[in-house]
């Protein structure tokens, strides 16, 4: 009698524990989706400063993949001339370049910079931008120059954590 009790009582004991796992995992889940609010292109245009230091999610279309450091990309939205910049941290894997000309959602923080002063070594003059990486020779290209001549977004970065390829 007391073995088939203490049976019961293990077996209960094993149920109710995977139940709060699925929880917790479901809850854990929930608090990553919610971290990033989904904001449309136009709204961030309209104004960026709203959502400076915020973890958000915007959908746009990738314009430009480095080539020379892979850390860094352009979306933009229903305006082509209105760029994103978004930047890959040192522990985050390259951009792969089958994203230039896709739709991506991208989740990321949005940071304020001043003059175009993405990283270290960053030059901005004349409406042009060069980048310095990793001592290689500045990467600049018609997108950053782009980027730097804009009204809209231009100081500000997307401090990048995934995306997903629509």
């Amino acid at each position: 009698m007391i073995e088939r009790l203490l049976s019961i009582l293990v077996i209960s004991a094993l149920i109710s524990s995977c139940g709060n796992t699925s929880k917790k995992e479901s809850a854990s889940k929930n608090e990553a989706s919610a971290e990033a609010a989904k904001v449309e292109f136009a709204t961030l245009i309209a104004n960026p400063d709203q959502y400076i230091g915020q973890t958000i999610s915007v959908e746009g279309k990738v314009v430009h993949v480095c080539t020379m450091s892979g850390k860094k990309l352009f979306i933009v939205g229903e305006n082509p001339d209105v760029r994103l910049y978004i930047q890959a941290g040192e522990n985050m894997p390259k951009f792969p370049m089958e994203l230039l000309g896709s739709t991506v959602v991208v989740d990321g923080t949005l940071t304020k910079v001043g003059g175009m002063g993405m990283e270290e070594g960053t030059a901005h003059s004349g409406g042009e931008m060069a980048m310095q990486h990793e001592g290689m020779a500045a990467d600049t290209c018609e997108t950053e120059t782009a980027l730097a001549a804009q009204t809209v977004l231009a100081d500000v970065m997307m401090d990048y954590k995934s995306h997903i390829v629509k």
